[in-house]
């Protein structure tokens, strides 16, 4: 860097250089892409294809599309439009059928995301399927909400009562209404845990197990939908369409879910070591004969399973902080809790199921161009395995902010990575209330510190605020949108 970007940079966060940000600049050393221990050699990888804009920009809206109409089309053909512009409880019933239509498809479509089909989860990454799975729940709970309500009300008023006397009637009399009405009270529950301030005081076992349920849920509103649903007991068509749709999507769900679990299964994996790598910070070292099975990027992780006591019932995602290779892979680990530090705890030799690895939080997204890579706390363990895969020509900036330099895990590591791509490796230090004040992720200050901002890819990863941080001063500083990327991990 050179001395008027480092006023900038140092005006801008008054930052003393030997207190709270060092800088190491590389030097082009030697041709080669990756660092490799003596006598290690690259796993065989197979990058993930890069992700599409998005969800809805690709082949997968048409098929939804195509689904919505075929669904929305029997409805119509068996007087759906009729009913609803009939006024009265027959207006309430077509409104009740449309929602209840619309519901059940979109349990479906949310069902399909959330059980991470491989060729899905490759194309858009595990974040992508999941934000748009909490769109379908959205639309699942207010399309169920009005459902209720519309056929509970329309029943009751056509024998002379109201909502209240409709339900119960609707629970005394027909098939299928208790599952039914138990169903949707699991929907609501799940809506509800879902609400991000209680979300965040469950643990998250617990909010994993709860949303569980909703496979039961759906399978549990099947039932009446066939045995209710107007259209059904007179429309053969109907009825094996919806038979066909919710075959499938069980189908896809078992072959997923069961699937990954069954071949994580038959790849034999163990604890090779445990060490430690910062304050808080410790990396699990696995190894084994399914290595050779494997195709993974560097930033692509695993959901991890140590068969021990305590552990073996829960996996929990961890990036690669390194490329695999023949000696195996290491994960980084911060103790954030009784789990992870139990992860940290692990005795060499025990066994460990891997399911993935899952992601495109990879270098390839970049295509040669030069990047920024930027990490936060223990988000160095994706960032390092990513300077891993770059190449000289992309001149790497890596940016790392810790709370201390004690907790900066890998720095050898990154300054010998960084020197061989003649990129830079900047830390920054400090607590928090410093950056609050001075933000170095400013417009401004990014621009000055890489000149070249607006042609190079972003990768970032760290707390969210840092992430909201990074992106909001790239987008600002002139980064492209579609060059910035970051990952969420987990379910």
């Amino acid at each position: 860097m050179d001395e008027a970007v480092r006023d900038v940079v140092h005006d801008r966060c008054m930052i003393p250089t030997d207190e709270r940000r060092t800088t190491t600049r590389g030097h082009h050393q030697r041709q080669g892409g990756h660092d490799r221990h003596s006598g290690e050699r690259p796993v065989v990888r197979r990058l993930p294809r890069p992700r599409t804009s998005g969800l809805l920009t690709t082949d997968l809206l048409a098929v939804g599309g195509f689904i919505t109409a075929v669904t929305l089309g029997i409805w119509v053909v068996n007087g759906g439009i009729g009913t609803l512009l009939g006024g009265g409880t027959d207006t309430l019933s077509g409104l009740g059928q449309v929602s209840g239509l619309i519901a059940a498809l979109a349990a479906l479509g949310g069902l399909v995301l959330t059980s991470r089909p491989a060729w899905l989860e490759r194309r858009y990454g595990q974040d992508n399927l999941l934000a748009a799975h909490r769109w379908f729940g959205i639309v699942t709970g207010f399309a169920l909400l009005v459902h209720v309500i519309a056929d509970t009300w329309a029943w009751g008023a056509a024998t002379g009562g109201t909502i209240v006397t409709g339900i119960v009637d609707l629970w005394a009399q027909q098939d299928w209404m208790v599952a039914a009405i138990v169903g949707t009270v699991l929907i609501f529950v799940l809506g509800l845990t879902s609400w991000r301030r209680l979300r965040q005081r469950l643990p998250y076992e617990t909010w994993y197990f709860i949303h569980l349920t909703g496979y039961l849920a759906v399978l549990l509103g099947f039932g009446h939908q066939l045995t209710l649903g107007a259209d059904f007991s007179t429309d053969t068509l109907a009825f094996w369409w919806w038979v066909a749709l919710f075959v499938a999507t069980a189908a896809l769900i078992v072959w997923s879910r069961v699937g990954d679990i069954l071949r994580a299964w038959s790849r034999p994996f163990y604890v090779s070591a445990v060490s430690r790598e910062a304050s808080g910070i410790g990396s699990l070292h696995v190894s084994g004969p399914g290595l050779h099975r494997l195709r993974v990027a560097g930033g692509q992780y695993f959901n991890v399973r140590p068969l021990t006591r305590g552990l073996w019932w829960q996996s929990h995602p961890y990036s690669l902080s390194a490329a695999p290779t023949t000696a195996g892979m290491r994960f980084t680990i911060k103790e954030l809790g009784e789990d992870s530090s139990a992860m940290l705890r692990v005795r060499p030799g025990t066994r460990v199921v891997l399911e993935g690895p899952f992601g495109v939080f990879t270098v390839d997204q970049a295509e040669g161009a030069p990047v920024v890579l930027v990490a936060g706390g223990v988000g160095i363990s994706p960032i390092r395995a990513l300077l891993e895969d770059c190449g000289p020509h992309q001149r790497p900036v890596v940016i790392v902010r810790v709370r201390d330099a004690d907790d900066l895990a890998h720095r050898a590591e990154l300054e010998r990575m960084v020197a061989a791509r003649n990129g830079e490796l900047h830390v920054l230090t400090g607590p928090r209330q410093w950056f609050s004040r001075v933000d170095p992720f400013a417009p401004e200050t990014l621009r000055a510190w890489i000149p070249d901002l607006a042609d190079r890819h972003v990768f970032v990863c760290g707390p969210a605020s840092l992430e909201h941080a990074v992106m909001s001063g790239m987008r600002k500083a002139g980064v492209p949108g579609d060059h910035i990327h970051h990952e969420r991990f987990g379910v």
